[in-house]
């Protein structure tokens, strides 16, 4: 309970000086480099926004909202504590006279794109001290009656940055993002064969001819089209075109300059040099452009720059069909309607996270209300306890804590009431080069991914933190089998399983219902595509027809023969059928592919999607009578048991449709490695991601036991063992994590993470010959639900852009009574029109499980 509030004007009395210097033992400043949660509680989505504020230890520095203090108390060992109480509102902010109602400054993870700068914040500090018996008393801060340290702890805290400024890479300013290029000192002039006009009726594309979004090289005067952008807009690509046609003679011309924006005070710079890819600073601009004949005290401002292009981008976006956006929709707000913030290119997470931990499994296993997991985390870093994180968002997610009933008129953007998952962003992402950044990124890979680390957290706590026997990601996992046939000889059979959790469906234009009539508005009208896709429409314009391809046949293309596959000196043909039907399937539509320039690019298709099917006819019958099958040795080293490698392992199967494409063997190897069981495609997508990488194509290291039979090392370096037991393994246990991950350090140490509930019983397992080095379990080994094939609808996520990695994710969810709600980040409404026919990744529940 409180007592009261001294300090400020009324001195602190000595009954609670007393206290505090009983509990200010171990007080120390954070440094810079220390992580400072002062932004969001520990166990709930609190700030220093909330009712009660946010109360940071000052030992831990971990914050704490009003009712988790108690908890935080508990879990040190209830002998009291001192915490900095953050208490901030919003004050509507004077605005000036004169000042424009358009946006103008772009911002990451704000509403619309924008920098909101309608709000003032009113911050309050004070120390709140809460003694062994639960008293709660506050003293105002600053207050000249604190022991020194005390008040130095606290103002250390106030002017630290906080953990979550240090997390989230992806701030950005447009101006402060522009850095000098390192070329600008050196760049190449040719000697000037012609002068460039100073009037921008004189400007076309020497390529195109269009005659807007031109950008002069500055090296040798070459005048092109400006970028294709990811939404089909930009120019016609003429300037980088022509900087990789230079590159492949030999020539280095990385800069150019967008004409239009070109003034006194500068203009965009853009470098197309691979290791720099963006918008520079050219410091001797005037110097590069006088070499043209180009004065720019002489030029005035005729075209819009890219930052300005960018905003006018974000505030007309038509996001179509999937946002619902011509729709009066129904705002709903409740237990299981709790929107997610966006924290910069995060929409891809927040979707995911809304279809996944909205399950009723979910809910039943991380719903705590009596806080016992979220108890249960390590004492030193419960944001590093991904179990804890879940337990945190389900929560949030799925209880009223932050969804008061919605009612006319209130805020949406209200502090109080918004869940920013910083915290978990930061945790799932840590480790990872994409996840980790602050670039937008493939929703399908996260949900993989984030299953993936789901399980190996669950390990350690299933039966004790947790309940169940099966980790959270089993429901999504089933057993596929792979049919090899030789197309030449005997024709025998091979048959293999893998280990699956997504069903990634082929998407090809030729399988249209309606294809004579895309064909045929195509041939009518050869202009109407990509380049006047970037122009606006007209009335009266027809509109181009989608190619409609059904369900059904996608199935057929997934279920046919692959043919001609390399495979042990020869080739074979594969089918594909399900061993098991999971109790949830994700279904990948994989309306994305790689065109003929390698550039990834959208099949603008609908395929719409049933409320239920059946899969029941794609089951898998294994070895048929008549059947002659390949004996499991060919003698060659991609045939020998997995078991007798115990390094990294490509799917040779993967690996021969990639050099089939022109990839080489090495860097698909490498692909198929990186993507484990996820698959050519994914395979694919992370190879054309890497194929700048220096060592792509560099040789695999030798597995351990083919370099142990040369005559090579197979055990452990000393100095890879050091550094394993300096993190608290034994000698033992370092030495046979590492032979099992290939003498990786990094994956050896994963490993023993993952096992440290058991690690004496994981190493002798491995002793006893698990062997394996990948990262997905092998299917024999798998315990998986089976059931009927017979599936319907539970929700899905959709896409908005040309790429994966670009562009916009909702999620649309059957809600109960509520119906089909939209889930756009802290956007969430009831759904009037569903896009069952946009969507990206579907899940769909098996009928005889969701009836248990």
């Amino acid at each position: 309970m409180e007592s009261g509030y001294e300090g400020s004007k009324t001195p602190v009395s000595p009954a609670t000086l007393e206290k505090i210097r009983s509990l200010m033992a171990g007080l120390k400043n954070p440094q810079h480099y220390d992580k400072v949660f002062k932004d969001e509680c520990m166990f709930s989505f609190d700030t220093p926004f909330s009712e009660g504020g946010l109360a940071v230890n000052l030992k831990s520095w971990q914050g704490f909202g009003a009712d988790m203090v108690d908890l935080d108390l508990q879990r040190s060992g209830g002998s009291g504590g001192l915490y900095l109480r953050q208490k901030f509102k919003r004050v509507p902010k004077e605005k000036p006279a004169d000042a424009s109602a358009d946006p103008a400054k772009l911002a990451i993870g704000v509403a619309g794109g924008f920098l909101d700068e309608k709000w003032d914040t009113v911050k309050e500090h004070s120390l709140l001290v809460v003694d062994a018996a639960g008293e709660r008393t506050i003293v105002a801060y600053p207050c000249d009656d604190l022991p020194m340290i005390v008040s130095s702890a606290c103002q250390a805290i106030i002017d630290h940055q906080g953990a979550s400024s240090m997390d989230a890479i992806s701030r950005w300013d447009a101006e402060e993002e522009v850095k000098e290029s390192k070329y600008y000192k050196e760049l190449v002039q040719l000697p000037p064969t012609r002068k460039i006009s100073p009037h921008p009726k004189d400007w076309k594309c020497e390529v195109s001819g269009d005659t807007q979004n031109l950008w002069l090289n500055l090296s040798d005067g070459h005048i092109g089209g400006g970028r294709k952008f990811w939404d089909g807009s930009g120019g016609s690509n003429g300037a980088l075109d022509h900087f990789n046609e230079e590159k492949a003679k030999g020539n280095f011309y990385p800069l150019v300059v967008k004409l239009g924006t070109i003034t006194p005070q500068g203009a965009d710079v853009f470098s197309y040099s691979p290791d720099e890819d963006t918008m520079v600073k050219d410091p001797l601009l005037a110097q590069h452009l006088q070499h043209w004949g180009i004065d720019v005290m002489r030029m005035d401002k005729t075209e819009k720059t890219m930052a300005e292009l960018e905003v006018e981008k974000n505030l007309n976006y038509d996001w179509s069909r999937i946002c619902e956006s011509g729709e009066k929709l129904e705002r709903l707000r409740g237990p299981g309607l709790v929107g997610l913030k966006n924290l910069g290119n995060s929409c891809y997470m927040n979707s995911s996270v809304q279809m996944l931990l909205g399950l009723p499994e979910f809910k039943d296993r991380y719903l705590d209300r009596d806080l016992q997991i979220r108890k249960s985390a390590p004492q030193d870093s419960p944001a590093s306890d991904l179990v804890s994180q879940v337990s945190k968002l389900v929560n949030a997610l799925n209880t009223d804590r932050y969804a008061p009933a919605w009612k006319e008129g209130d805020d949406e953007d209200d502090p109080k009431l918004l869940v920013a998952p910083q915290a978990f962003r930061s945790l799932i992402g840590k480790g990872h080069p994409e996840f980790s950044s602050g670039r937008q990124q493939d929703a399908a890979e996260f949900v993989q991914y984030f299953l993936e680390q789901l399980s190996r957290a669950e390990r350690t706590a299933l039966g004790s933190r947790v309940q169940g026997e099966l980790p959270s990601p089993s429901l999504f996992e089933y057993s596929l089998e792979e049919r090899l046939q030789e197309e030449q000889g005997q024709g025998r059979v091979l048959y293999k399983k893998k280990h699956e959790n997504l069903l990634g469906l082929p998407i090809f234009q030729e399988d249209a219902e309606n294809l004579e009539e895309v064909l045929a508005f195509r041939a009518a009208h050869p202009d109407s595509g990509e380049k006047d896709a970037k122009k606006p429409k007209t009335d009266g314009e027809p509109e181009e027809p989608k190619p409609v391809i059904q369900l059904k046949s996608c199935f057929e293309r997934w279920a046919s023969p692959e043919t001609a596959l390399s495979f042990r000196g020869g080739t074979v043909s594969r089918i594909s059928r399900f061993a098991t039907m999971p109790k949830y399937l994700l279904v990948q539509v994989q309306r994305y592919y790689l065109d003929e320039k390698w550039c990834p690019n959208k099949l603008d298709c609908k395929v719409p999607m049933p409320d239920e099917f059946s899969i029941e006819h794609l089951r898998a019958k294994g070895l048929q009578p008549g059947e002659q099958e390949m004996p499991a040795e060919e003698g060659s080293a991609s045939s020998a048991p997995a078991k007798a490698a115990s390094g990294p392992k490509w799917d040779e199967m993967v690996v021969a449709q990639l050099t089939s494409m022109g990839v080489t063997e090495n860097g698909a190897k490498r692909a198929s490695i990186a993507v484990g069981s996820a698959g050519a495609d994914a395979a694919a997508a992370w190879y054309f991601e890497h194929m700048e990488d220096a060592n792509i194509n560099d040789p695999i290291p030798e597995e351990p036991a083919a370099a142990a039979g040369k005559g090579g090392r197979n055990e452990p370096d000393a100095e890879d063992i050091g550094m394993l037991t300096c993190m608290g393994f034994s000698d033992a246990h370092a030495a046979a994590a590492l032979k099992h991950c290939g003498n990786s350090c990094e994956r050896a140490a994963d490993w023993l993470f993952s096992h440290s509930d058991d690690l004496d019983g994981a190493v002798a397992a491995l002793d006893g010959g698990s062997g394996g080095g990948g990262s997905a379990p092998a299917a024999g080994s798998t315990k998986y639900d089976d059931g009927v094939g017979e599936y319907c609808l539970v929700g899905f996520i959709s896409h908005i852009g040309k790429h994966v990695g670009h562009g916009h994710y909702v999620c649309h969810m059957k809600n109960g009574d509520a119906g089909w709600v939209i889930f756009d980040d802290t956007k969430v409404a009831k759904s009037e029109s569903p896009p069952f026919d946009l969507g990206y990744l579907y899940l769909y529940r098996r009928k005889d499980f969701s009836s248990e």
